[in-house]
C-alpha cells in the first residue's frame, strides 16, 4: 500500500505494537513528531493511510499547542479526499471535533484495564469484529465525545457511549488504546499521578492485569491491523462495496 503517515503528539505514545504489524504487513510509515515542531506541509497524494496517536492534551486545547489546529486542518483534508485515518484516543477526539462533534471532560477517568462493550454493528466490521463482545482493553483518557452524525458506533462502556466509530468506509475512532505493550505502560506511569491516578494503586492493578490481557490485546492489535489495510487495499482497488458497514 502507500506510505502511512504517522501524527504523534507526545513523546510517550508512540505506534507501539502497530509499528511491528505494519512492519509485518510490509507497510512502510512515517512518523511527524508533532511534539517536537514537525509540521511540515503534508502531502496527501501518496498516503494511504493516516493514523493519529493519542497524547495528554485536550482536543480544544490549541492555545498551548498549536499544532491540533494544523493537525486538524490535515485530518479534515484527509477525510476529504478519501483517504482513510485511524484516530486513537485523542486522535479519535481530533476526528470527532474536525467532524463537527463537542469533545467534553468526562465525569470519570477511564485509566487502565476495562471493559467495553461492542455493538452488533461493531460485531460485523471486519476491524473490530475481532474483539470479543465484552473485551477488556487499555484505557487513558478523561475526554469523550458523543457520536459524529453519519458516523457508526461499533463500542460503548460504563462511562462513555462512545468507545469506538466508523465514519465512511475507512475513518476509524477508538477511544481505547490497542496498540499499547507492557513497556509503554511502565513509561507512562508517571503521567498517571498528574491524571489524577494514584502510582501506587496503578502499579498495583497493572501488575496483576497486564500479565493477563495484554497477549489477547496484543491479538486484538494485529487483527485490527491486518484488517484495516486490507480494508484500505479493497477500497484502493474498487472492491469494498454495500452498506455502511459491510467488509
Amino acid at each position: 500500500m502507500d506510505e502511512v503517515l504517522v501524527f504523534q503528539q507526545d513523546p510517550f505514545q508512540d505506534l507501539g505494537f502497530f509499528a511491528e504489524v505494519l512492519e509485518k504487513q510490509g507497510a512502510n510509515y512515517r512518523v511527524i513528531r508533532l511534539f517536537d515542531g514537525e509540521m511540515r506541509e503534508a502531502e496527501l497524494k501518496d498516503v494511504g493511510l493516516l493514523i493519529v496517536l493519542g497524547g495528554p492534551m485536550g482536543a480544544d486545547d490549541e492555545e498551548s499547542f498549536p499544532f491540533l489546529r494544523w493537525e486538524k486542518r490535515i485530518i479534515r483534508a484527509a477525510i476529504d479526499e478519501a483517504v482513510p485515518v485511524l484516530g486513537i484516543s485523542l486522535g479519535a477526539q481530533l476526528i470527532a471535533s474536525t467532524l463537527g462533534t463537542k469533545v467534553f471532560h468526562g465525569s470519570v477517568k477511564e485509566i487502565g484495564w476495562s471493559p467495553i462493550s461492542i455493538t452488533p454493528y461493531g460485531q460485523m466490521d471486519s476491524s473490530i469484529g475481532y474483539l470479543l463482545e465484552n473485551a477488556t482493553v487499555f484505557q487513558w483518557h478523561g475526554d469523550g465525545f458523543d457520536l459524529p452524525a453519519g458516523a457508526i458506533r461499533f463500542a460503548s462502556s460504563a462511562h462513555y457511549s462512545t468507545q469506538a466509530f466508523r465514519f465512511g468506509k475507512t475513518v476509524y475512532g477508538l477511544q481505547f488504546h490497542l496498540e499499547v505493550t507492557p513497556p509503554m505502560i511502565e513509561r507512562w506511569r508517571p503521567a498517571f499521578k498528574r491524571f489524577g491516578v494514584g502510582a501506587v494503586r496503578f502499579a498495583r492493578q497493572n501488575s496483576r492485569d497486564t500479565p493477563s490481557y495484554a497477549p489477547t490485546l496484543k491479538y486484538y492489535a494485529e487483527k485490527f491491523v491486518s484488517e484495516l489495510i486490507r480494508r484500505v487495499s479493497r477500497l484502493r482497488n474498487g472492491k469494498i462495496d454495500g452498506g455502511p458497514v459491510s467488509a
